[in-house]
């Protein structure tokens, strides 16, 4: 009688094992992958204010201007859904040395991420009609804090300088979409761009 019981107890125990054997597959590490990350279409409105400058802007985004006691302004173009921001600073240019030195204090600005950059793509602004020069930094790197930067200038009275900011710490890895398209956005904000 012992006998039988442990023999079916084995048995049990044995068909237990090779079913739960045979619906375990081999385990593997899944490999990385990102959320996706679904953006609207671009649709465009002009921003005409008090400012010495108009453009047009992501209907997506909010603005928020404030004007310094120095006369310069502070511009945030604001996108709530990437939790993004693109910061403007308008100078009015007393002389040429002031230029001199706004265009190489931004170059400071670009050199200070190279130490975290794996590359930085320059492209020239030139619109001698619209009196619009000035240059585009792309600053690539997953740990780069603001992969985008612009300057614009008359090469008389105006200069604006604009950085993209995250308002966390990016992964820029999984964050290129976003990065891709707000660069879109930038570089419609330099075509439509006009001085008053």
């Amino acid at each position: 009688m012992r006998y039988r019981i442990f023999l079916c107890c084995g048995l049990f125990l044995a068909v237990l094992c090779a079913a739960c054997h045979r619906g375990q597959k081999d385990i593997a590490p899944k490999p990385e992958a990102y959320f996706r990350i679904d953006l609207p279409e671009h649709q465009y409105e002009r921003v005409d204010t008090t400012l010495p400058f108009t453009f047009e802007k992501s209907k997506e985004a909010k603005v928020s201007i404030q004007q310094q006691k120095d006369g310069s302004y502070w511009v945030d173009i604001n996108y709530p859904k990437e939790d993004a921001s693109f910061k403007f600073t308008y100078f009015h240019i007393p002389c040429a040395d002031s230029l001199r030195n706004l265009i190489v204090q931004e170059e400071r600005m670009v050199k200070f991420h190279y130490q975290k950059a794996d590359d930085v793509e320059y492209d020239i602004i030139k619109d001698p009609d619209a009196r619009l020069w000035g240059q585009i930094y792309h600053i690539k790197g997953k740990e780069v804090a603001t992969p985008l930067q612009f300057w614009m200038t008359d090469s008389s009275s105006h200069f604006l300088r604009s950085t993209l900011y995250f308002n966390f710490t990016p992964n820029n890895d999984s964050l290129q979409p976003v990065i891709d398209y707000l660069c879109e956005d930038a570089l419609h904000i330099v075509k439509t761009f006009e001085w008053k």
